[in-house]
């Protein structure tokens, strides 16, 4: 019976998410099998796999939004200069070959679609396949909202492809019946198989060397930085995390990160072993790699140490250009203005006056949010006034994922801003592994109460939790909504309604 709406398709997507998940819901051969009966959509376009801890979504968004506008010419069709990075010969294209007027002539005269896949959603599921299209967005309307999304009938259009499909599988090998994020990721590359995309920008959903974006044979891979996260099933270290990450290293495929330390060691390594290039960002000790900024200040058309941005957003940007550099030859200067001034929503992201969302759920990006709100207390948009450079008080709401180092991170925001109230919330999402995955707010506002200078409660709506910290938001303060993407996701659409 073929499904008629969202909310059909949702319900149905839904009922493929594993009860319990773990290392062993991992692996290939689900996938790889879905994947052949739909005849391998993901050999019919170009793509770039974008793993990481932090970041992945950012920068796999700037990767899209760079070869938006970048020119239809192959890297290997023109002259190469040779640059020296870690012992390793890097071919960059000739930079005489780059638009740096930023005039339409210089842009690309054909129409350029790239695909972009990322996980989790926000609000929607149409988030998880966009399509960045630079006609499209040489016509819009200044004041018309972007929706790069696929729109909800071509979404039920093509699970009603894909549902026959998955059911038998069900029926003849039951043992192989994909998941929920199997199924999305399948859709996703039958959709830029049937759009004709000239790219696909895929973030990983998890690890990388197990996950079903795995499949791909991509020209370029960009692996962000390493932390700990999703620890019981990636491994307890840095070094065994790094290890499943660096699994989309394919042979002689060149490889960017911004890894360092222990797990730049074993990006090495991998990388050595499939005869792939690496342009690393850093050096070993975590210092800014002198050669790649020398080669970014001469021979890029923007100056990106220029701008004033907090580190985290620097780095995505620095890991989407210097892989679109190994990859085209012609980009319209000014998409990197735009680029800089972009916000991907739910990351650090101001909703209103005085209000971040940014869904950081480990300790890495709680540093990096920590970073991004002191740097950005006079920021226009904010609009809010800080005294003496200082922030006056933080409202925080939280919610987290079971399973992740909450207490560790709420000890950070609490250590290092202004915090006058926490308020523990719940979210209610459905999430790519589960239901019923949020911590209880109780449980969250009783560790808290052993610091007797906050004012802590707990709210289980997490609407109603943000309307509440609305209503204690003073002037030159802020409120902050963290902890979780599905927690952002949900605050989101107190502004902002998906658009259908």
């Amino acid at each position: 019976m073929k499904l008629a709406n969202y909310i059909e398709v949702r319900s149905w997507l839904e009922g493929f998410i594993p009860l319990v998940y773990g290392k062993e819901e991992l692996g290939l051969a689900r996938i790889e099998n879905l994947l052949k009966k739909l005849g391998n959509p993901q050999k019919k376009f170009k793509s770039i796999h974008v793993a990481g801890t932090s970041g992945k979504g950012s920068t796999a968004f700037y990767i899209a939004r760079l070869l938006q506008f970048a020119g239809p010419v192959a890297r290997s069709s023109h002259p190469t200069s040779s640059v020296r990075i870690k012992s390793v010969d890097i071919q960059i294209p000739n930079p005489d070959l780059w638009a740096l007027d930023g005039t339409p002539s210089a842009r690309a005269t054909r129409k350029i679609k790239i695909g972009l896949h990322v996980s989790p959603h926000l609000v929607d599921i149409r988030e998880r396949m966009q399509i960045f299209d630079n006609k499209k967005q040489e016509t819009r309307n200044k004041k018309q909202k972007e929706d790069n999304a696929i729109s909800v009938k071509r979404l039920v259009s093509l699970v009603n492809e894909i549902k026959p499909v998955v059911e038998a599988i069900g029926v003849s090998q039951p043992e192989l019946l994909p998941s929920y994020f199997e199924i999305l990721v399948a859709m996703s590359f039958l959709y830029f198989a049937q759009e004709k995309v000239d790219w696909a920008v895929v973030e990983v959903g998890l690890g990388g060397r197990l996950d079903a974006t795995n499949v791909l044979q991509p020209l370029i891979a960009v692996i962000t930085n390493i932390g700990l996260d999703h620890t019981e099933i990636l491994g307890n270290t840095i070094e065994k995390i790094a290890f499943e990450k660096a699994g989309i290293i394919k042979t002689k495929v060149p490889v960017v990160t911004g890894a360092k330390g222990k797990a730049l060691d074993i990006i090495i390594k991998e990388a050595k072993s499939k005869n792939a290039k690496l342009i690393n960002i850093y050096t070993h000790n975590g210092k800014l790699n002198p050669t790649i900024e020398s080669y970014l200040s001469d021979n890029v058309p923007f100056d990106l140490f220029s701008y004033d941005l907090y580190s985290a957003k620097r780095e995505c940007i620095l890991l989407a250009v210097l892989g679109v550099l190994q990859l085209v030859t012609n980009v319209d200067g000014l998409i990197f203005k735009s680029l800089i001034e972009s916000q991907f929503p739910g990351r650090f992201e101001v909703i209103d006056k005085g209000v971040i969302l940014d869904g950081a759920h480990n300790a890495d990006k709680i540093k990096a949010l920590i970073e991004m709100v002191k740097a950005k207390l006079t920021d226009y948009r904010l609009q809010t006034t800080a005294v003496d450079g200082k922030l006056s008080t933080v409202v925080l709401v939280v919610a987290f994922k079971k399973g992740k180092d909450w207490k560790g991170m709420l000890d950070m925001l609490i250590k290092n801003l202004p915090i006058e109230r926490i308020i523990a919330t719940e979210y209610m999402a459905t999430t790519d592994t589960g239901r019923g995955s949020s911590v209880d707010a109780r449980e969250i506002a009783e560790y808290l109460t052993k610091d007797k200078r906050l004012t802590t409660n707990a709210i289980k709506n997490s609407q109603e939790a943000v309307i509440n910290a609305l209503s204690k938001w003073k002037e030159g303060g802020l409120v902050l909504v963290t902890g979780s993407l599905y927690l952002v996701g949900e605050a989101r659409t107190m502004w902002e309604l998906p658009n259908f």
